[in-house]
């Protein structure tokens, strides 16, 4: 790949109050006026981009899939560029009014990014910029996109548009944001501490009523990013038992998601004819949309989840590895069930994100494998995909635990139910 030096931004001058941006960056520039929008986008995520300017991005997957593969189009100029940002110290003292603030984006979670909407609600709020933009928000860009408040560009920046920005602030520097593959935080919390503001009014820590009078919308939500978290197939159908006579279910799944497409196959014969399905949503706007049209939703430690803070749905969060109260923050609308899971080597919840590796190569969990978390150095790569079969059939214990003995659960959530719907 062409250009492998390290770039420093040549517009910003240097001085105390700035620092190199840690999110990293890469320069190309096109010969041809193009556009592309993200994955799991909607189509007011496009972007445009004009033949001749330069360009930054954060996307590894735009660069692999797109700049790399047409070198015709394309040519990158530099893989590791830095951007004078504003240094962390001075998050908290610096005056924003009536500027425009730009913010970097590291991270492609749903649930951090759900947080960081929460935080920029409170920016816009306390501190009144002229302007707020986000950057590299990717698949994630229809959360900001629906706040309808908030610039995005959603997989580059050109150099020309990043001058119009007065301040540039990468949300990479952030502490907390560096060890959460062992231990989760509650995002929206750090941030709000690092600029010394306090929540947003527009989402506030709300309980939507349940309706009594009338059959209920519930969405079920089982699927997480890693097996590590999904809910159990025999524990849904349990749930789905249990809810059908309260109103209409819809179970929402993802086919472009290999345990996705494992979890299907493997429910639909148990299903009762009356579960409407969803197999995938078009885009991260169609499924927070879907969120927030329901009376009441079971979803396991994901996004939407996160999603359920922004329409104060409520309903239940089920956790296995991470603890649900760091997760939902001060944000009581979902109540919080963890699987009460004791073994030799760790406890629910004992904080991983994800499955990791061993030294010895074996993929799964403290438990699993009947190591300490010092032995498991790191996370499964694309190669190890197939390892998503094996855990879909034989999971970490934690969720056979809930494979197994659903019935605590099941009687948890109908309790809630029956809670909220007492008037």
């Amino acid at each position: 790949m062409p250009g492998n030096t390290r770039g420093r931004d040549r517009g910003d001058k240097s001085d105390r109050r700035r620092q190199p941006s840690r999110t990293g960056l890469l320069e190309f520039s096109a010969r041809q006026d193009f556009h592309y929008r993200p994955n799991n986008a909607s189509p007011q995520a496009e972007q445009a981009g004009t033949g001749g300017g330069r360009f930054l991005t954060s996307a590894q997957g735009f660069a692999n899939q797109v700049l790399v593969r047409a070198p015709q189009q394309f040519h990158i100029h530099d893989t590791q560029v830095e951007i004078n940002c504003l240094a962390r110290a001075e998050w908290s003292a610096t005056r924003y009014k009536n500027r425009r603030i730009l913010f970097f984006l590291p991270s492609q979670a749903l649930g951090n990014n759900v947080c960081t909407l929460l935080f920029l609600q409170a920016f816009l709020e306390h501190c009144q910029p002229r302007e707020v933009g986000v950057f590299c928000a990717q698949s994630a860009s229809d959360i900001y996109l629906r706040a309808g408040n908030i610039t995005v560009y959603a997989l580059w920046l050109s150099r020309k548009e990043r001058r119009r920005w007065d301040v540039v602030i990468d949300l990479g520097h952030l502490e907390s944001r560096r060890n959460i593959e062992f231990w989760p935080v509650d995002m929206e919390a750090d941030l709000l501490a690092a600029f010394k503001l306090t929540p947003s009014t527009r989402y506030a820590n709300q309980r939507a009523p349940v309706a009594s009078d009338r059959p209920l919308q519930i969405g079920l939500f089982p699927l997480a990013s890693s097996p590590l978290r999904t809910l159990p197939v025999a524990a849904t159908l349990a749930i789905i038992n249990a809810l059908r006579d309260k109103g209409q279910i819809t179970l929402c799944l993802n086919r472009n998601q290999r345990q996705g497409l494992l979890f299907s196959k493997a429910i639909r014969p148990e299903l009762p004819p009356t579960v409407d399905v969803i197999e995938a949503f078009s885009s991260i706007g169609d499924l927070l949309e879907s969120v927030g049209q329901c009376d009441y939703i079971v979803a396991a430690d994901s996004g939407p989840a996160h999603m359920a803070k922004l329409s104060a749905v409520p309903g239940v969060a089920v956790y296995t590895s991470a603890p649900g109260d760091v997760l939902q923050g001060r944000f009581t609308n979902l109540s919080c069930w963890t699987v009460p899971y004791v073994g030799d080597h760790c406890t629910a919840p004992c904080g991983l994100a994800g499955v990791r590796i061993s030294r010895d190569g074996q993929v799964g969990c403290m438990g699993s494998l009947g190591v300490p978390a010092e032995d498991l150095p790191k996370t499964p790569g694309e190669k190890h995909t197939a390892t998503v079969d094996h855990l879909f059939q034989n999971p970490v214990p934690c969720v056979h635990q809930l494979r197994e003995h659903p019935n605590d659960l099941v009687e948890f959530i109908v309790a809630d139910l029956n809670d909220r719907q007492t008037p």
